[in-house]
């Protein structure tokens, strides 16, 4: 055969009844949920899983036990919480928040691409804290394996793994539900991976843009009478509109419009509002100065002769001695040597270390929200009051650590820090030398930071780096070192926060080394799940409502369900 696909799975649909079918089941969602009571007969007229088979009561109805994916009521509410709560960033979903209904610990109302994001973000938060934690790593690789399916870079090994990973997925997930729960929807992953392999990116294939596209056609009819022809007319006018846009230049329009996190297309990204003079008090001053003359690649060479001055002038201090002397001074020090050199007439310097060495104007400029490389960041107390978070920032910093004070064989290698943006602040050292700066509460690496069994990141806002604003504190990055995650509360621990880093819009990254995927994506099954009984079943026995076996549903409707 010449065609190597002859059907195209179309990924949408797959996952969006996949994770319906997953949702519905965990919460036992009366009419969607596929563990029932015809479900449980499957088994028994199968011969298999024996304790799950129905019971039949002195009273001539039947029993069925909870698996071990049902959920209790309270941990209904503890996974409803979750999705209810979450503040996602701009633009990257709807408002979830609105299909979940906390009084009847139920979801509805959600849209494909609700239950893409679902899928790929939220359900592992969900249930990391509602269902048993064998249950959860399978669902935890589920949401990987389309994760990566879905990503913007897939390599060809990356894909060769997913096709291998998903047969196992597939095989834990039989182990686990009910043979009712799985239709064909269900064993349509398989294939996804090699279609990939063969036929490329998903994104070109897939039904999102087709659906859109199919609004728009709906949106010409205005004589319901003749659809046709009005989808036609309507087609007709847009194109001819489109084609008289190609000679707008100076008019913006569909065609040319910017991007929704348009950064200004340069290094030094934009405001998205209008900022506001202000006058920097000295401590500010300082942070903001230190952190540009240290990170800045002219001032290098300088860096290095002032250490090497402390050095000498201190032999006796040790390397962590030096190091806050040399935070310390550096900046007076750095002013003063270039002022003598002037002054003697030893040494050229460009504008820029004369500039540098200035040090910035008192007055800058603060800005509530900027967009820089692809992401959109506003201020905490700006986003107070709104239903996105947009607020958390990650640093990449390339450092050096030591096990101990008094240890001198330094490990560089790079360490990642994790924030809340306070302010957004423009410092000028001249009309041509600008620096945004963001001032952020970074989180203590050593007391408010820990991975939990399932590799998710949390953080803890009550531990921080620094607290009194002291003239040797760094809370300041440049904006363009910043990238974005967001922030979900631990059901459990109110106090920690689990960490989801955000993907840019657009082709960022296209071309990046950096891993698409956040730590916890590279969990791997075993081949054997191990927990199980004797019959290869899954029941609980912790599920018990007013003495009685729940099976995650209300006591009402299980007693006016005639099949019961």
């Amino acid at each position: 055969m010449d065609n190597l696909v002859p059907h195209n799975i179309d990924v949408m649909h797959t996952e969006r009844n996949f994770m319906e079918n997953v949702l519905s089941t965990i919460l036992g969602i009366v009419g969607k949920s596929k563990d029932h009571l015809n479900a449980r007969r499957d088994l028994k007229e199968m011969g298999i899983r024996k304790a799950l088979h129905p019971t039949l009561m002195a009273s001539g109805k039947e029993r069925i036990l909870p698996a071990k994916f049902t959920m209790s009521k309270d941990e209904k509410l503890v996974c409803c919480k979750v999705l209810k709560n979450i503040k996602l960033p701009d633009g990257i979903a709807s408002n979830i928040s609105k299909c979940v209904h906390l009084e009847e610990r139920n979801i509805w109302g959600l849209k494909s691409h609700d239950h893409h994001i679902l899928m790929q973000l939220l359900l592992p938060l969900a249930i990391r804290k509602a269902l048993l934690k064998d249950i959860v790593k399978v669902l935890i690789e589920l949401t990987n394996f389309f994760r990566q399916l879905c990503s913007k870079v897939n390599h060809i090994n990356d894909l060769e793994h997913i096709q291998d990973r998903i047969t196992v997925i597939l095989c834990h997930l039989e182990r686990i539900f009910p043979s009712y729960f799985f239709d064909i929807m269900e064993h349509l992953p398989i294939h996804l991976a090699e279609e990939a392999l063969l036929a490329g990116a998903i994104q070109f294939r897939w039904m999102y843009p087709i659906e859109r596209y199919l609004c728009t056609l709906k949106k010409y009819v205005r004589n319901r009478a003749q659809p046709e022809a009005s989808i036609a007319k309507g087609y007709l006018m847009e194109e001819c509109m489109n084609f008289c846009t190609r000679y707008l230049d100076d008019v913006e329009t569909k065609s040319n419009r910017p991007k929704r996190n348009f950064d200004g297309s340069n290094d030094e990204g934009r405001a998205t509002r209008k900022g506001v003079n202000i006058t920097l008090d000295r401590v500010t001053w300082t942070q903001c100065h230190r952190y540009v003359l240290m990170n800045t690649d002219v001032v290098q060479p300088f860096i290095d002769m002032h250490m090497t001055e402390l050095c000498v002038k201190f032999p006796r201090y040790g390397y962590h001695q030096l190091q806050s002397v040399h935070n310390d001074t550096f900046h007076t020090w750095f002013k003063t040597h270039v002022e003598e050199q002037l002054n003697a007439g030893n040494s050229n310097f460009s504008e820029v270390i004369k500039t540098l060495a200035m040090g910035p104007n008192p007055r800058g400029r603060s800005f509530k929200a900027y967009m820089i490389n692809g992401f959109h960041f506003r201020t905490k107390a700006f986003e107070t009051s709104r239903t996105t978070q947009n607020s958390g920032v990650m640093l990449r910093a390339k450092t050096t650590s030591y096990a101990s004070r008094k240890d001198r064989n330094p490990i560089a290698g790079e360490i990642i820090y994790y924030g809340v943006l306070k302010n957004i602040i423009q410092v000028h050292y001249s009309n041509r030398i600008k620096f945004v700066m963001f001032n952020c509460d970074w989180v203590d690496n050593q007391r408010g930071k820990m991975e939990d069994d399932f590799k998710f990141t949390l953080v803890n806002f009550d531990h921080l780096m620094y607290r009194d604003n002291q003239m040797s504190d760094e809370p300041f990055i440049f904006a363009s070192q910043a990238e974005q995650v967001f922030y979900s509360n631990d059901p459990v621990e109110p106090k920690w926060h689990v960490v989801l880093k955000m993907s840019r819009r657009d082709n960022y990254d296209v071309y990046s080394s950096l891993d698409q995927e956040d730590s916890y994506s590279s969990q791997t099954l075993d081949d054997n799940i191990p927990i199980r009984d004797e019959d290869n079943a899954w029941v609980r026995e912790d599920v018990v409502v007013d003495g009685a076996i729940d099976l995650g549903q209300d006591e009402e409707v299980a007693e006016n369900d005639e099949t019961y």
